[in-house]
């Protein structure tokens, strides 16, 4: 919503494109102006100055819609700040100064590094204010637009800038990236003398603190929970003072401490009739309040409150949506052997005896019982899910995510195997009804558990899969901060020992069907892995399948790609692990 509540945008489903639009909040939400860009065009978007649209764009850096004049064109043209190796980054909107934002981009006087930049939003001129200098990456301003940290990484060495009266720069925090305590920058506060972050240096789950931005030194421990993270601040959109956090449980859930945003959400709550709900913007003068509401059986819908006629309504949202089954799903806790601790994990059930182990991707991420398509597709087609949380996933504090270094196709993929024993022991899957599925690091997952794991499932399936962590380490040593990535990768082990976690090279152990899908724009995971794999398994003979997904990337954004890979997915288990396979 833009500061002056006039205008909305969002992005709206029309058959197989997700097209952005911007409604004219006054006329009513019926009808919306259709910009001519989709999801997959949009890296981010953000109003700035009352009724200017901000969008960066993936191929075609960064244009202005003028809601007010129905105009878009380019926001620099001619001398200014270019795209390069860095993307864009809207650090203030500069409220007190409509006219005006601050823009982090790269320095073309120090490439790799980014300068701010003042940005004229009307004419385009911009003005460089601080210059790139090795080695910060992101600088971080108050809402008010002033610069008040700088954050870089040498090796694997984070570190934090402040700057000093004179202009210069004092190093307020140098920690190791992997070995010390966690540390996450998420916001400065208004005024700029605080910073809120998150870190684990009290605790072992990440607490939200507020911290003093000039010395680095923690001065008050605004939330934290004894078995999960916090992973993000609620800001109150009218103060940008930080009123509440989210941590993830088995869904995501908020803790909100200021009276006033915990009525208020109470109360819109109650009208909309929706538990589920937060504030994410609000306009200037608080007439106009936009709120979120996640559900478990559709994409979050929308809602707009008007405080001069007390009113608040949905906006538009497709009604097929509340047609879709929603999972039964709860969160259970699974014993590890060997006294290794308890996993969580995410079951959703089908009642049918069939199954799907589905591995998520990252692998330093988790799953939660949030709205996932995927999910409701495979148990309305009679699979149960279950998602495990395994060792070096995220969200359950520093030492669960340090168990999964260097452990990939060991105590990480020792975890899958234990997922899958517990639906046979629970009798909600019989052994070899079940079907190891998963994407990039789920992927990988599920083909080793294909060379592991015969005795148990019928069949793996890979989308964007690593099948050689040799040849993702060598990608990986192509960026400029492979030493964040590659040692919890590899750590100390050799390269023999890689290629024995490497299904390519272990591909004569296959043993149950293999569905292999990668997209050819992946540059994540290279589609070389894909077809690396696919050699190997068509030399060998082994029984698999091969898509290529042309023009896709990573992550599939493009609703034809997820049709190929859901229903590819789905006769893939019909066939070998449904009612009528032949086992």
């Amino acid at each position: 919503m833009s500061r002056d509540g006039h205008f909305l945008s969002g992005l709206r489903r029309n058959e197989d494109v997700s097209e952005l639009v911007v409604w004219y909040a006054d006329a009513g939400l019926n009808e919306a102006e259709v910009l001519p860009y989709a999801f997959e065009d949009l890296s981010w978007m953000a109003w700035v100055g009352g009724g200017r649209l901000l969008l960066s764009l993936n191929e075609h850096g960064l244009v202005l819609y003028d809601a007010h004049l129905r105009r878009l064109r380019p926001l620099i043209d001619g001398e200014g700040p270019r795209p390069g190796d860095l993307p864009p980054v809207l650090l203030s909107s500069l409220p007190e100064d409509p006219r005006r934002i601050l823009l982090q981009w790269e320095d073309p006087g120090v490439p790799g590094y980014p300068a701010v930049f003042r940005v004229d939003a009307v004419s385009g001129a911009s003005e460089k204010i601080i210059g790139g200098w090795k080695p910060v990456i992101r600088w971080w301003a108050s809402p008010q637009g002033e610069i008040i940290l700088g954050e870089g990484f040498v090796a694997r060495r984070h570190r934090l800038f402040a700057p000093r009266a004179d202009g210069s720069w004092d190093m307020i925090r140098d920690r190791d990236y992997f070995d010390d305590d966690a540390l996450a920058v998420l916001a400065v506060e208004t005024g700029g003398a605080t910073a809120l972050v998150l870190s684990s240096h009290d605790s072992d789950t990440r607490a939200l603190w507020r911290m003093d931005a000039r010395s680095g030194d923690f001065m008050k421990r605004l939330a934290g929970h004894d078995r999960y993270d916090i992973v993000a601040a609620i800001l109150d959109p009218e103060t940008n003072l930080a009123v509440g956090a989210t941590y993830e449980e088995d869904g995501i859930e908020d803790m909100v401490w200021a009276a006033t945003h915990q009525g208020r959400i109470k109360d819109m709550a109650a009208r909309a009739g929706i538990a589920n709900l937060s504030l994410v913007a609000a306009s200037v003068d608080g007439r106009r309040q936009l709120y979120r509401a996640r559900l478990k059986h559709a994409p979050s819908r929308y809602f707009l409150y008007d405080a001069e006629v007390d009113l608040l309504n949905p906006l538009p949202y497709d009604p097929a949506e509340d047609a879709l089954p929603t999972p039964e799903t709860k969160g259970v806790w699974i014993d590890l052997p060997r006294g290794k601790g308890q996993m969580h994990a995410l079951l959703s059930r089908a009642h049918t005896g069939r199954a799907v182990v589905l591995v998520h991707g990252g692998p330093v991420k988790r799953v939660t019982d949030s709205y996932n398509p995927f999910v409701s597709w495979l148990t309305a087609n009679g699979y149960s899910v279950l998602q495990p949380n395994f060792r070096g996933s995220s969200g359950f504090g520093e030492r669960w995510r340090r168990a999964g270094y260097a452990e990939w196709g060991h105590d990480m993929q020792d975890d899958v195997r234990t997922a899958t024993e517990w639906l046979v022991d629970q009798n909600i899957a019989r052994k070899g009804e079940i079907c190891v599925v998963g994407g990039s690091y789920g992927g990988y997952a599920a083909l080793m558990s294909s060379i592991k794991d015969d005795d148990l499932i019928g069949c793996a399936v890979s989308l964007n899969g690593v099948t050689s962590i040799e040849l993702l380490i060598r990608h990986l040593e192509e960026g400029r901060f492979h030493m964040l990535t590659t040692p919890r990768i590899q750590g100390r082990l050799s390269k023999w020992a890689l290629r024995r976690r490497s299904p390519v090279n272990r591909a004569d152990l296959v043993r149950v069907p293999v569905l292999l899908l990668h997209s050819t724009n992946d540059m994540n995971v290279r589609f070389e892995h894909g077809q690396l794999m696919h050699t190997v398994l068509t030399r060998l003979e082994k029984v698999h399948k091969f898509i290529v997904l042309e023009g896709a990337e990573h992550q599939l954004k493009r609703a034809a790609d997820k049709r190929i890979y859901y229903q590819s997915t789905l006769n893939f288990l019909d066939a070998h692990i449904g009612p009528g396979s032949q086992r």
